[in-house]
């Protein structure tokens, strides 16, 4: 683990603060990649058909993949990438938060969650998504998680064609602005 705390803390110096990050594939078994993430055309099916295609790219993840038993140990959480003399080294983010804590996330993230809670994907189906619900805290509480708020953004630069249907349904609380 030393070796871990040397590439985080010099990664965050030689950052000035900004951690450089690998990219984060995310397959899924239950849809079919739209192929506009900017992902070689090779990779769709890197983890091999029976783990689905990658169609969700995952930024600043501390949260692993919950993809079934055939979930990689590491899939879906950010790696912290240093080029030092020539070689690189890598750290997960989730260790580089707990190493760094508020000197990373600042005191009232930290004080907050005592984690980075957050993190953002693009998802790339060709598809609609499946239906499926994100509990409200209170529920996701009752099974010992926590909720999952989450917000859509399609930037038209990202979405040369809009799939075999452009649309995407919320039901929200009323109230909701």
């Amino acid at each position: 683990m030393a070796s871990q705390t040397k590439t985080i803390r010099t990664a965050f110096e030689a950052g000035e603060g900004i951690l450089r990050l690998a990219p984060t594939w995310v397959p899924r078994s239950f849809c079919i990649p739209g192929r506009r993430i900017k992902l070689d055309p090779r990779d769709y099916y890197a983890y091999g058909a029976n783990r689905g295609g990658i169609d969700e790219r995952w930024f600043s993840s501390t949260t692993k993949a919950d993809n079934g038993p055939l979930t990689t140990p590491d899939e879906g959480l950010s790696y912290v990438v240093h080029e030092e003399g020539g070689e690189t080294h890598k750290a997960l983010l989730i260790d580089a938060v707990a190493e760094l804590g508020a000197t990373l996330l600042g005191d009232e993230m930290w004080n907050a969650h005592g984690k980075w809670p957050i993190y953002s994907k693009f998802f790339d189906n060709r598809d609609p998504l499946p239906h499926h619900l994100h509990q409200t805290e209170e529920f996701a509480s009752l099974v010992g998680m926590a909720q999952k708020p989450e917000a859509y953004f399609f930037p038209p630069q990202l979405n040369n064609h809009g799939g075999t249907f452009p649309h995407t349904f919320f039901g929200l609380e009323p109230g909701t602005t």
